[in-house]
């Protein structure tokens, strides 16, 4: 089993294992159950995660779409779990294949576990036979303290990844903010597009997503935008930068684009943002994607949703 890590084989951690896609309000609940545990064990409170995926291997032939990357999952868990360490666990058919008992002593071998957090529907291992029951069993015979914790809901509807996936891709991201506990994002490096906004008179960050990523519906959306002060030299999840932004999903219509884009039209600043990375935080949706019967009719539509991005924000 390979993985990389910020803690040492030697200090007493507390972990909570799983995907972590998005970093949903019950994933903070986790978080947070896990921080009082390890603060009551004298030991240090660890999210462990897997790359890619599980789903991605265990299901290769049905197309997963994620929320977050590995790199944003670990700043969500920080920012609103309070949990700054983490193992990452390359997933592998082999790993997949583990029995629960194998994968908890490969756990045991490296690190000083003390405890582990988890859902009351949480299975491990091959077969998913590393239930609750079992983890208790495997606790007790150990001297690990294993807690289980109640699902989330939220007026009715059970917090999932899965949910918050579907709301993402109905565009109804305010839906989507609830459940996560915080907004919709996207991270990446600024590349050059064909420069058609500044044309318009709305230059844009062009931003091309990677194929596993769920984007919002095609369509407008009022935005945050943060943005790193240097390349490369500085963390875009706790940058001070951040601009009102109109950003755009989808193919453009009226220029189409063989594949998904986001252009974001940052208000009121111009900067030079190639190569750089930015936070795109989605807020609210505006309108649909659609062509227009001429360029006027495109940039007099695209400075009133400028307009509508002000008093949304």
């Amino acid at each position: 089993m390979n993985y990389q890590t910020t803690v040492t084989a030697q200090e007493p951690i507390v972990i909570t294992i799983g995907n972590f896609d998005g970093i949903h309000r019950g994933h903070q609940r986790l978080l947070h159950e896990l921080r009082a545990l390890a603060a009551t064990l004298g030991s240090k409170p660890v999210l462990l995660t897997f790359e890619p995926h599980t789903l991605a291997v265990v299901r290769p032939h049905v197309p997963l779409q994620c929320l977050t990357s590995l790199e944003e999952k670990l700043a969500l868990a920080r920012r609103y779990g309070g949990v700054e360490d983490y193992i990452v666990v390359q997933f592998t058919p082999q790993v997949a294949a583990m029995p629960a008992r194998q994968f908890l002593n490969e756990l045991r071998a490296a690190f000083n576990l003390k405890g582990l957090v988890v859902g009351e529907n949480f299975s491990l291992g091959h077969n998913r036979e590393g239930d609750i029951a079992f983890l208790q069993g495997y606790g007790a015979e150990h001297g690990l303290v294993v807690r289980a914790l109640p699902l989330e809901e939220i007026r009715g509807v059970r917090v999932s990844s899965t949910e918050i996936r579907a709301l993402v891709s109905a565009g109804r991201i305010a839906e989507a903010a609830e459940l996560l506990g915080h907004p919709l994002l996207l991270s990446g490096v600024v590349v050059h597009g064909d420069h058609r906004g500044r044309l318009l008179g709305f230059p844009t960050a062009n931003l091309v997503p990677e194929p596993y990523r769920l984007l919002p519906a095609n369509g407008i959306y009022a935005a945050r935008v943060a943005v790193e002060e240097e390349a490369g030299m500085c963390d875009v999840f706790s940058s001070p930068h951040v601009y009102k932004s109109a950003v755009s999903v989808g193919i453009r219509p009226n220029f189409p684009s063989e594949r998904p884009l986001v252009e974001a039209y940052l208000l009121d600043v111009e900067l030079d943002l190639y190569g750089k990375r930015i936070l795109v935080e989605f807020i609210a949706r505006l309108r649909d994607e659609r062509r227009f019967d001429s360029i006027e009719a495109l940039k007099a539509q695209m400075a009133a949703d400028v307009e509508q991005v002000r008093q949304i924000l």
